[in-house]
């Protein structure tokens, strides 16, 4: 059946409105009103961005186990900890780091991710395991066409590609912290996500250290609009955080190109 002029109208109407949507993305103080209508519509995206992204790992549940203590938080007494483990063992609820000379350190509570491994894989509880068991990632993204054309960089843990928001051509950064994130053992209809905007937090206004939540805001600092944090679906309590989709600004050169093409003055650096 031929569309009418009211579905043509009522389709512009919704083009219209998701343009104005979209705009809210880059400023820099928002209603609350206007930063619900603006999460709504960034986990639309996200929710049907996510299944694109498709990679391979070369590590092991071994690996994501170790891996996953070295995003662990320590107590603020023992913080130091954080550098000084080589070896950490977990029991049923509890994980344990260690010194090169396998010397207890500190204990900590088991996040429910840290469970979930070990009930995937009961021979790694109540064995040291070692810190520089972490293998080399060799694996690689598997990109469809629609998203090979979009990509400015790759490697590292990090791929970033263009992407348009209503009238804004922006960049898309993937961070992957656990290396199945994304891989056919772990999908994305096996985790959440959490979206922050900087319309959430303050402007920091000088060099003084502040408690606040605040972000840098300055013509030299590449702005970061939004801030997708990625959990395990059965992380309720959103204790570890798997990875992140940033949503920036898109440059048109890199600082390495920059620097290796002339002698920019200090200004330029800063």
């Amino acid at each position: 059946m031929p569309r009418g002029s009211s579905d043509l109208m009522a389709d512009s109407f919704f083009v219209r409105k998701m343009l104005t949507e979209f705009a809210l993305l880059t400023a820099l103080t928002l209603n609350s009103d206007e930063r619900e209508v603006l999460r709504d519509k960034i986990d639309e995206w996200v929710k049907c961005f996510l299944p694109k992204l498709e990679r391979e790992s070369t590590k092991t549940e071994k690996c994501r186990l170790i891996a996953s203590v070295e995003r662990q938080e320590f107590g603020n007494e023992s913080k130091h900890y954080a550098v000084f483990w080589r070896f950490c063992k977990f029991g049923a609820k509890k994980g344990f780091i260690f010194d090169d000379n396998q010397k207890h350190l500190e204990k900590f509570k088991a996040t429910s991710f840290q469970k979930k491994i070990l009930r995937q894989n009961p021979t790694l509880k109540n064995v040291f395991l070692d810190r520089s068991e972490i293998k080399e990632e060799n694996g690689k993204w598997n990109l469809k066409n629609e998203l090979k054309n979009k990509l400015l960089s790759e490697g590292g843990e990090a791929i970033v590609f263009n992407q348009k928001f209503g009238e804004n051509l922006m960049a898309v950064r993937i961070a992957v912290f656990d290396s199945f994130l994304f891989t056919k053992q772990f999908g994305a209809g096996q985790i959440k996500w959490r979206t922050h905007f900087i319309s959430d937090f303050g402007t920091a206004t000088d060099n003084k250290k502040d408690h606040a939540l605040v972000v840098p805001v300055h013509e030299n600092v590449i702005r970061n609009f939004a801030n997708i944090e990625i959990f395990d679906s059965g992380d309720e309590k959103e204790e570890d955080c798997l990875g992140w989709i940033t949503i920036m600004e898109k440059c048109d050169g890199n600082l390495r190109e920059k620097l290796k093409s002339g002698n920019p003055t200090l200004d330029e650096r800063i």
